[in-house]
């Protein structure tokens, strides 16, 4: 059984309808935590109703492709900077174009913003031209060299100029966080108006902001996941943020692993969203991350029911060694998929979860 919530113009003509699961008002959600629910809902539908077509799964699947630390605009007024970003737009290219995945997440530092004067929006639409050159919708989540450009370039205007692109999930993030990227995205069944999938994004600071998970923002993951998961069922999901977790290292360390450390991981440690993790969402199958330009690992977790991960290096900005690359996530029908795809077209380190894997 289903709940539907239709929109209608002052004419009476339908302008949206969406279908809710029962457990959204069920007895096992009562009182203030219904209202709470029941409220986000409304809000969900009219942003989606006002804003941009829902994400959908194609063919029983919906491929991501994740884009980290790009470094667009590295030393800008030397001979070397201009090439390194044409060598990340065929990076980009390379993937779409092998790839062709539905969706693109951009996990931080996309810019090298100390080393822009002014113009960081400009090089904001230089980033994201392979998506609006290939039509591929895309969302970012914010690192510790995005905001830093001299001026007209903190997380605030880069956020709200993202969100002029009609290509663009980005989304708002939560008040009184620190950042500008505490916001997740739902996707819906592919002839369904159900939400099938959940991405969620976390802001680990830097550049203006500290570099900081806070409590706040654990409590707000939390609450906003046990939310959703009343409303939408215990449907599959993954969490980026820029910055990994030091817990990250530790699981490599234990092997059991696909991929490389080649930079030890040592500054963010938040130990309680770990264990939030682990024993309070099993609904997150992958958290996937950048920073670290020389790692591209992926570990299963302490229950085997969840896989952490780093990134592979996109951009030829910053400091690196290693070939390009894109990580590929993948929500499958029992399954969440992962593997890199290089820019040589080469495929390496496939690893995946089921979805019914129970603690």
């Amino acid at each position: 059984t289903t709940f539907i919530f239709s929109l209608y113009g002052d004419d009476g003509h339908q302008l949206y309808q969406r279908r809710v699961r029962e457990a959204v008002v069920s007895t096992q959600s009562t009182g203030i935590a219904s209202m709470r629910c029941l409220v986000l809902l409304l809000c969900s539908v009219l942003t989606q109703c006002l804003a941009r077509e829902p994400l959908r799964f194609k063919n029983g699947k919906f491929r991501i492709a994740q884009f980290t630390d790009l470094h667009y605009g590295e030393d800008e007024f030397t001979p070397w900077g201009p090439i390194q970003d044409i060598n990340s737009d065929h990076v980009m290219h390379s993937v779409l174009n092998s790839e062709t995945p539905d969706f693109v997440l951009f996990t931080g530092d996309s810019l090298t913003g100390n080393n822009i004067h002014s113009n960081s929006t400009a090089y904001w639409k230089y980033v994201v031209s392979p998506c609006l050159q290939s039509g591929t919708p895309w969302a970012h989540v914010f690192g510790n060299h995005d905001d830093l450009a001299e001026e007209w370039g903190n997380r605030k205007i880069l956020m709200t100029y993202d969100m002029t692109f009609n290509q663009s999930y980005t989304s708002k993030g939560a008040p009184n966080l620190p950042g500008e990227s505490n916001y997740f995205i739902p996707i819906y069944g592919e002839n369904s108006d159900l939400v099938s999938a959940i991405i969620y994004n976390l802001d680990t600071g830097g550049g203006q902001i500290p570099v900081q998970m806070s409590d706040d923002q654990v409590k707000w993951l939390l609450a906003t996941y046990t939310d959703n998961t009343v409303m939408y069922g215990n449907v599959p999901s993954i969490l980026s943020f820029h910055i990994p977790l030091m817990d990250f290292q530790r699981l490599y360390n234990k092997g059991n692993c696909v991929g490389s450390l080649n930079n030890t991981i040592d500054e963010l440690d938040k130990p309680i969203l770990f264990k939030f993790i682990n024993t309070l969402m099993p609904n997150i199958k992958l958290l996937t991350t950048g920073h670290y330009h020389e790692n591209d690992f992926c570990c299963p977790g302490p229950t085997r029911s969840q896989l952490f991960c780093q990134g592979r290096h996109s951009g030829y900005g910053g400091y690196s060694t290693v070939a390009r690359g894109s990580r590929i996530i993948q929500f499958s029908a029992d399954k969440l998929e992962t593997w890199i795809r290089m820019e040589d077209k080469s495929v390496k380190d496939y690893i995946s979860v089921p979805y019914n894997t129970h603690f």
